[in-house]
């Protein structure tokens, strides 16, 4: 089973947090306390925020959306992460290249996809 990953997110700038250990303090960004950001359900997902994984050669392609979703600096996907048991790793994304990462295969996971509109997408596997 995979860790337990927090994340926040700034009410005001959208900043997001991946919070690596919980100390049970606030968190604050433009001087106002981030908010929990809990994932939306897999089955709330559309085509635009659905993860797509594939295992390849010892490798974990991961492509955000069945139909291409927006990279704009209003609206994109800005980061991707793979959570194991033992690790977290994140691929960033920049404005205007296609939501997707590549990495080392594992035989479990869940995988966020962080929507700068939408909020946090979560796949398991």
């Amino acid at each position: 089973m995979p860790k337990k990953n927090h994340f926040y997110r700034c009410p005001i700038c959208f900043s997001l947090v991946d919070l690596v250990h919980d100390g049970g303090h606030s968190l604050y960004c433009c001087e106002t306390e981030m908010l929990p950001l809990e994932p939306q359900s897999e089955k709330l997902t559309d085509d635009y925020h659905t993860c797509v994984l594939t295992h390849s050669n010892g490798l974990l392609y991961v492509k955000v959306g069945n139909k291409p979703h927006p990279q704009s600096d209003e609206h994109r996907i800005s980061a991707i992460y793979l959570v194991t048991k033992q690790e977290t790793r994140r691929q960033d994304i920049k404005k205007g290249s296609p939501a997707t990462a590549v990495f080392t295969d594992t035989d479990h996971g869940d995988v966020y996809a962080y929507c700068n509109v939408h909020g946090l997408f979560k796949t398991s596997f």
